[in-house]
């Protein structure tokens, strides 16, 4: 039998003053609700759909639970209601949702002797919901429904669930299931968790969302990479041989290794280390392997450090696999600086900077020229002279803010060209992860001024668009704010925003904008922020179709792309 409510606001059985029993609240009689309709009543404040079939008298919560529409409103055929909205279908006897996301709520319905209707309305207990809510939220997550998430999510706040514990469920699910390792979904979560502190109450669902979803969408049915066990015999230098198992690719033996050291009490200080070198030895992705390295490690100062059995074995495919930039040819001419280096010379000098040392230009002049030789000689040089490599490191940052504000985006869209915003953005963000490697180092090391120079490379590399074209118009950006910290918090607010469609680009304007955050802080500047800024506000290719197909059609021709 199927029934649909011709009213489309159907009369509402309204409980009369004081009309409670002891079964509820009272919200009619039974005469009044022929078998195969439905009414509205309101319960207590709330308002709920009544329903009654073959089998009895049913109460669910009124507002779908996908966007809120009047259950009433829909049709009821046998013991499904169908939501008028958008077609979601749930049982009335339990509330499952058997086409759709999310079960609805039910309460319990008391029918009397005599024909009257009593509603209990159930307000469940956040301590007995929590886990039925976790367990919606893994669903959700699983299958990269956005909406259900976001309901969990507000609702698991409202339960007082640590917001790490929510994010904690996509690295549980994302992590094993990247096919490469750590990638920008699983990364940018980390900066999502560090901005949950900026909102209050429900607002704080927005960071942990924009997080979970990023996972959701980037791993959904993909199979879970299994781990190797712990290895059972390692050498006596451990952190040797695992770096020897990276640069060989041998992922699961460097995994395993990495598995019985933290199966055998190392911590983060022991095994950051470990990491730092294995980014330094290669440039490595464009400086993916030291900013995922940097986001592993801050994910685990706050989720704790017993989930490193998961966070950092998975990091290890991105390092393995990732490509070794030094190993091409563009990087040719850097190397040729770089060979005239002592780094073992230059460590020891950027121990002790020299206090209030200050770039004469040489090196700005080297990371936003076009002699790839000059600036790692210039880089060199700085080190020599006191810069120390933090020193080095600011004026990369400088370097990458100026690129950024002067960069024309009508080359956004030249389809010929690999180049475009998200290459320049790198120059920031690997110089703020590299300076986290740096200063979290036990010591100066060769490997350490090693990886600085691979900063210097990309600042001077993201130049090569101006290389074949010309140098933009610098912009002069008005600040949002003289309190850097606020400034930079407007910016983190606005990449969460959805301005982009694409979430890899949405990936690089988070993480981009908390680079530049703690830079600013850094240098005293607004500079960094300024070209964040700008890059947030300006035009982005975002989709890579119609640029991956102009560039399929070049390299199936036999055009190359040029440096």
């Amino acid at each position: 039998m199927s029934a649909t409510n011709a009213d489309p606001t159907p009369p509402t059985i309204t409980n009369p003053p004081s009309a409670s029993a002891a079964a509820g609240t009272v919200v009619g009689h039974l005469d009044d609700l022929a078998e195969a309709t439905m009414r509205m009543v309101k319960v207590d404040g709330h308002r709920l759909c009544l329903v009654r079939t073959s089998e009895g008298v049913f109460a669910l919560d009124q507002a779908c639970p996908h966007e809120g529409y009047g259950l009433t409103t829909g049709d009821l055929d046998g013991d499904l209601i169908t939501c008028a909205w958008h077609n979601w279908k749930f049982r009335v006897s339990d509330g499952r949702c058997v086409l759709g996301e999310e079960d609805v709520r039910t309460h319990p319905v008391h029918v009397a002797d005599d024909g009257t209707l009593s509603v209990t309305f159930v307000e469940p207990d956040p301590a007995e919901q929590r886990p039925k809510l976790l367990a919606s939220l893994r669903s959700g997550i699983e299958r990269d429904y956005t909406g259900q998430v976001a309901r969990d999510v507000v609702r698991l706040l409202r339960a007082d669930a640590n917001p790490g514990e929510l994010i904690w469920e996509a690295v549980a699910y994302g992590a094993p299931r990247a096919e490469f390792g750590w990638g920008h979904a699983v990364a940018s979560l980390t900066d999502c968790l560090a901005m949950v502190e900026h909102y209050e109450d429900d607002d704080r669902a927005l960071p942990i969302v924009q997080a979970i979803a990023g996972v959701a969408e980037g791993e959904r049915d993909r199979p879970v990479r299994p781990l190797p066990d712990p290895a059972r015999d390692v050498s006596s230098d451990p952190r040797a041989e695992f770096r020897g198992f990276v640069e060989r690719e041998q992922l699961e033996p460097a995994q395993a290794v990495l598995r019985h050291a933290i199966a055998h009490g190392a911590t983060a200080d022991d095994l950051r280390p470990w990491f730092t070198e294995v980014v330094a030895d290669h440039h490595l992705s464009y400086g993916h392997g030291a900013i995922y390295t940097q986001k592993a490690f801050q994910l685990l100062d706050r989720l704790g450090w017993g989930r490193a059995d998961t966070v950092l074995p998975h990091l290890l495919p991105t390092l393995v696999y990732g490509t070794r930039e030094d190993k091409l040819p563009y990087m040719k001419l850097f190397h040729r600086g770089v060979a005239e280096l002592d780094l073992a010379a230059l460590a020891a000098a950027a121990i002790e900077p020299v206090t209030g040392w200050a770039d004469d230009g040489r090196l700005r002049s080297a990371l936003l020229g076009d002699d790839r030789t000059e600036a790692a000689s210039a880089a060199g040089a700085a080190l020599a002279s006191g810069a120390g490599l933090e020193g080095v490191l600011d004026a990369v940052t400088e370097a990458v803010s100026e690129r950024m504000l002067r960069y024309d985006h009508a080359g956004e869209f030249d389809f010929h060209d690999d180049f475009g915003w998200l290459s320049i953005t790198h120059g920031m963000t690997y110089a703020n992860a590299v300076r986290w490697h740096v200063r979290r180092a036990p010591e100066i090391t060769p490997d350490l001024v090693r990886l600085v120079l691979w900063t210097v490379f990309l600042a001077n590399w993201t130049g090569r668009h101006e290389w074949h074209t010309g140098v933009g118009e610098r912009e002069e950006i008005e600040p949002r704010s003289t309190d850097l910290v606020e400034y930079g918090r407007s910016l983190q607010h606005e990449a969460l925003l959805d301005g982009t469609t694409a979430f890899i680009v949405h990936a690089h304007a988070v993480k981009t904008s908390v680079a530049a955050t703690e830079e600013a802080v850094r240098l005293d500047s607004a500079v960094p922020l300024d070209a964040v800024a700008r890059f947030m506000a300006a035009p982005k290719l975002e989709r890579f179709v119609a640029a991956t197909v102009a560039r399929s059609i070049d390299f199936l021709s036999g055009r190359v792309q040029r440096e």
